[in-house]
């Protein structure tokens, strides 16, 4: 009887195992209809499937070499579209869908020419096209707003304003004392080149978190080729969260380059000679994440944990490896928790330690259980926007995991396996397991949204390792430019255009997707208006972020006063203005409601509409700039 040693080839089994999780995924989706079930129990089963389809062919080891000319051709057409891009989000209110459209053809050909590549030329050509596509993509919504993108961007960067004016780093707001490395810097950037707050935060966080991307190709170029690592920095640099934080410039920013150069520096822990070197410059990196980000730090701690665990897990299974990384677990584990027990959380509050743990206990003790979301109440999924647009707005991230599922199966295979691949596949396991499982019994102490981009850097390795074995396993050299160029469009299409990194201009999802980028005359119009009066207030996004923040001396927690909670509230404030936007016609505003059969408020995404503007043109109309209406409610 033919059997299978599960030890020496343990894919093929957990290929099953996977299609049989993906299965049951795809099942919850049916009772809790929360779109990333399907999307990722779709993608679990369909890589599994995948997988053991691809197992037994036959791949092609034959090289096509194309020409100077032809490998010039398309740089030259990367070119002509990159330009093309840049004008048309250049001279484009918001960001249409033929900026889209034409940034997923660069993408396409970029990751044409990677795959023809073949001297260190032209992957330098490569390499420098993807940072000025990684800085068209990020810019294009940066320079779109009239200050920064988002919300908490405008905290930190008064913080770091105020900073820079006064010197003293106890002028930053609650926890963030604790943490001021970002802060510091920027601060010092903003003094010493003499330029805005906002173009301080653009040298000191977004251009050196692109260029931190450069170790995921270093990292895959030694585990796969440089074909490979080149893809990998490529589909890192396309990635929905990656985008969002590379415009978004914050803590958490910095927090994820850090993470970034310290998987390089581990990395050659583990490959170089000269470890001691490694070891101190990644020590040093440790200790200086530390003290700038704590859910960082926190997800690097998880990582080098698990880096450790799955070396003695390899070590014991075969036999032929050492046990690494042991002991800077220990020196960081010990580093995080004495921050940790020092740091506090708010000024005059509890230590951050505190914090965290009493927070995590409140929500596991009382609001913890299988599928406990909002989603799986009836009003509530009753009024969830249709299916295909919801697919579509994660249709990126299934595609991501899809091939990255079948490059951990290959990597894991008897003939590719080797230690650190191993490590990096339980990381994976582990982080993802971490990100879904919280959210999935109803725990809001993980913030999912912090922690896809950091798995990225694992996700694109071996994303771009079973694409190019798909690659190879295709005879024709016309069918691999075609292959290449699709599975590259379309993953950099659905990455770059969903509304985590485009919520300012969305392509889906247009009624539920709350923009948090307000442009110059939107800004504008509160400075005007904030010279008048102090009792000005807005939308729950808008009002905190520019009239309370970015144009007062309060701290966040005051600059509710400046929000409405619901529509039915704009006209209760009595003798305060109303700040209209000419956005609210059509787009959604933030608001709160709670139904009976849920224990928490839940985010309501609400269109004001034709319907309150025509009430409030029945108060008093005192300023128009064209973009906002200043209404005094009587």
């Amino acid at each position: 009887m033919f059997k299978i040693n599960y030890k020496e080839n343990p894919d093929v089994p957990l290929a099953v195992l996977g299609f049989i999780l993906g299965l049951i995924i795809i099942f919850l989706y049916t009772l809790s209809p929360t779109i990333h079930l399907f999307s990722i129990g779709l993608a679990l089963v369909l890589g599994c499937a995948g997988y053991i389809t691809l197992k037994e062919k036959s791949f092609d080891d034959i090289q096509y070499h194309s020409t100077i000319t032809e490998k010039r051709l398309y740089d030259i057409l990367f070119v002509v579209l990159f330009t093309v891009s840049i004008i048309l989000w250049d001279n484009s209110v918001g960001r249409p869908f033929s900026f889209f459209l034409v940034l997923t053809l660069c993408a396409g050909f970029l990751a044409l020419s990677v795959s023809l590549s073949n001297n260190k030329k032209d992957y330098f050509i490569q390499y420098c096209k993807i940072v000025i596509l990684s800085l068209n993509i990020r810019y294009s919504s940066y320079m779109l707003a009239g200050f920064i993108p988002d919300v908490d961007p405008y905290l930190h960067a008064k913080m770091n304003a105020m900073l820079a004016k006064s010197g003293f780093i106890d002028v930053l707001i609650g926890k963030e004392m604790s943490f001021p490395i970002m802060h510091i810097q920027t601060a010092i950037l903003e003094i010493v080149s003499a330029v805005s707050i906002k173009d301080a935060s653009n040298f000191a966080i977004i251009i050196p978190l692109i260029i931190s991307t450069t170790f995921v190709y270093l990292v895959a170029r030694t585990l796969f080729g440089e074909k490979v690592g080149l893809l990998s920095m490529l589909l890192v640099n396309v990635s929905d969260y990656h985008i969002y934080w590379g415009f978004s410039p914050q803590t958490t920013c910095y927090g994820l380059l850090l993470y970034y150069t310290l998987m390089y520096l581990l990395f050659n822990v583990f490959y170089s000679q000269s470890k001691i070197k490694w070891i101190s410059l990644s020590i040093f990196i440790t200790i200086v994440l530390i003290i700038t980000h704590a859910v960082s730090s926190f997800i690097f701690i998880i990582t080098m944990f698990v880096l450790f665990l799955g070396s003695v897990i390899y070590s014991k299974l075969y036999y032929k490896s050492e046990i690494v990384y042991g002991g800077l677990f220990l020196i960081s584990f010990i580093a995080l928790f004495q921050q940790w027990f020092i740091a506090i959380y708010s000024k005059g509050g509890k230590h951050f330690f505190d914090q965290i743990i009493s927070s995590l206990f409140y929500y596991v003790s009382g609001y913890a259980d299988f599928l406990n979301r909002p989603e799986a109440t009836i009003e509530i999924a009753s009024a969830l926007p249709p299916f295909v647009e919801r697919f579509a707005d994660t249709f990126g991230l299934s595609l991501y995991l899809f091939f990255a599922i079948i490059g951990c199966l290959f990597s894991i295979s008897l003939k590719y396996r080797d230690q650190i691949k191993f490590c990096y596949i339980l990381i994976l396991v582990v982080l993802f397991g971490i990100t879904f499982s919280f959210p999935l019994f109803g725990i809001r102490n993980i913030i999912p949204s912090r922690w896809f981009a950091f798995e990225y850097f694992f996700v694109s390795i071996f994303a771009s390792f079973a694409i190019m074995q798909i690659y190879h396993l295709i005879k024709s050299s016309n069918r691999k430019k075609m292959y290449i160029i699709i599975i590259f469009c379309i993953m950099a299409f659905f990455m770059a255009s969903n509304t985590i990194s485009n919520f300012d201009s969305p392509l889906w999802l247009k009624s539920s997707t709350i923009s948090r980028t307000y442009t110059s005359s939107e800004i504008q119009g509160a400075k005007t208006m904030i010279k008048y009066s102090d009792n000005i207030f807005s939308d729950a996004r808008y009002g905190p972020s520019v009239i309370g923040i970015y144009l007062s001396n309060i701290e966040s927690t005051d600059s509710l006063a400046y929000a409405t909670p619901n529509k039915e509230s704009i006209f209760s404030k009595k003798n305060n203005i109303f700040l209209w936007r000419n956005y609210m016609l059509d787009r959604p505003i933030r608001t709160f409601t709670q139904t009976q059969n849920y224990d928490r408020i839940i985010v309501e995404p609400v269109v004001l509409g034709k319907e309150t503007f025509n009430k409030l043109e029945m108060t008093n109309r005192i300023y128009d700039n064209s973009a906002i209406i200043g209404y005094y409610i009587t």
